[in-house]
């Protein structure tokens, strides 16, 4: 089970502090993450009950393919993901292995204006740290569910879905329940540098294979890594040498590399291969980059 810990909104305070809360400002769009599969009924019947609740929203997807029951990893897409929306934008977010059980149903309002419904499991870790909280409710009113009561099995048709697409066609949150303090965090290894490397752990891998990190272009930047230079990385236990390119072409196919992906994010790759398959990583696995000896 991930660890986690109930981080009050004072702590985020420090951030930048707590807003006044405000009106909805839902755009229109409702957004999907979930860990149902991209072929599952499931996504079908919760895009069913959103539009039976809201009739005129556009539904998106970020991914149904989350690794099931995966918070860490939902946590690392969604934070990733979510700034390519505009504001008003409202997530649906659906990684719920604690269905049916007494943790909360929430939506969070950030300081940039978007909206996250998801389970209070540490799903919006990221998403509360990164983008500020101005608002959290829970949502216990049972007027914006697919119906009065809901089943224990499938709160994203009966709840998430709902609520979302009630927001994005204009209802305040101020509607979906009472104003709550705290939501739930999971432990999460964001990048950290020490001894001369930066230190992190795999965040996702791409449908090609390439390893997407938690290490970023200033963790390198820090310890003087340049376009070019040849690093020393270790990817649980295996340890190899890669240079710092711009492009996967820059090596020849089947070469290993590392390279900043489009959300700058530190990524490592094998030319026109699978680097996941290569090193047996999976999200949570530890990587450690520095410059080569």
């Amino acid at each position: 089970m991930l660890p986690r810990y109930v981080l009050p909104i004072v702590a985020i305070a420090m951030i930048g502090g707590i807003t006044t809360p405000a009106a909805a400002e839902g755009n229109g769009l409702a957004v999907l993450l979930t860990d149902y599969g991209n072929d599952s009924i499931y996504v079908g019947i919760l895009k069913g009950a959103m539009y039976s609740k809201a009739p005129d929203i556009t539904i998106d997807t970020v991914t149904n393919s989350v690794p099931s029951f995966d918070i860490r990893t939902g946590a690392y897409i969604l934070a990733e993901a979510c700034g390519a929306y505009p504001k008003g934008t409202v997530f649906s977010c659906v990684v719920d292995p604690g269905v049916g059980t007494k943790r909360k149903c929430i939506v969070l309002k950030t300081k940039t204006g978007q909206y996250f419904v998801a389970p209070d499991n540490g799903l919006l870790t990221l998403v509360a740290r990164r983008e500020g909280i101005a608002e959290i409710r829970e949502c216990t009113n049972e007027d914006l569910w697919y119906s009065k009561g809901s089943s224990s099995t499938f709160h994203g048709r009966d709840i998430f879905g709902p609520v979302a697409a009630a927001i994005a066609s204009g209802t305040s949150i101020t509607d979906t329940g009472p104003m709550i303090k705290s939501l739930v965090q999971i432990e999460l290894r964001e990048g950290k540098v020490r001894d001369d490397a930066a230190h992190g752990e795999v965040m996702r891998s791409d449908p090609y294979g390439n390893l997407v990190t938690t290490l970023t272009a200033a963790h390198l930047e820090s310890l003087g890594i340049k376009m070019g230079d040849q690093l020393q990385v270790s990817i649980g236990d295996e340890t190899f040498s890669a240079p710092f390119s711009t492009t996967y072409a820059a090596v020849d196919r089947g070469e290993r590399l590392v390279l900043l992906q489009s959300s700058r994010f530190v990524e490592c790759a094998i030319n026109q291969d699978s680097m996941r398959e290569a090193t047996g990583a999976d999200p949570g696995t530890t990587v450690v980059i520095g410059k080569a000896p």
